[in-house]
């Protein structure tokens, strides 16, 4: 009996009977999708304006003390973690920690705990007590403010650290 030999014919066959054998294979894409944020904000005073009203100041009057109101606000954040707190505002020249107003020689100090609060710095708070704010009008002592209205703005910014 002759061997055959096999020929690139026969090896052609067999391994398209080997490929059919195989397996079948199937792909699915996949979508991967979030959103990035820097951090998960927290809600001031349920989103309403904060008005503090100082009616009638005596310029001369005006000594870092008198004049002193509280800040009715409240902080409300939907996690839980380490929250922080700033005020994000313009400084007046003569003090770090007071925004500008539209009277020059005027500013209103903020004021966290009865302390002095930097502008524009994020403290760490206890959402269970956050601090008490409260604003006092300083002027300028080698500039006292003219008469007339004065308004002042600010922007208290709360978030998870």
């Amino acid at each position: 009996m002759k061997k055959r030999k096999p020929t690139l014919k026969y090896l052609a066959i067999y391994m398209f009977y080997l490929w059919l054998n195989l397996p079948t294979a199937s792909a699915v894409n996949v979508n991967f999708q979030g959103r990035l944020v820097e951090s998960i904000p927290c809600e001031i005073n349920s989103g309403g304006l904060i008005e503090i009203d100082f009616d009638n100041v005596i310029i001369r009057g005006i000594d870092g003390d008198k004049y002193r109101r509280p800040v009715p606000y409240s902080v409300h954040c939907s996690g839980a973690g380490s929250v922080r707190l700033s005020i994000q505002a313009t400084a007046v020249s003569f003090d770090n920690t007071a925004v500008v107003t539209n009277k020059s020689g005027l500013g209103i100090r903020i004021e966290q705990n009865g302390t002095p609060m930097r502008l524009n710095q994020f403290i760490p708070i206890n959402l269970t007590r956050p601090p008490t704010l409260t604003v006092v009008p300083v002027a300028n002592p080698a500039s006292l403010p003219d008469e007339g209205a004065f308004v002042a703005r600010a922007t208290i910014i709360s978030d998870y650290q």
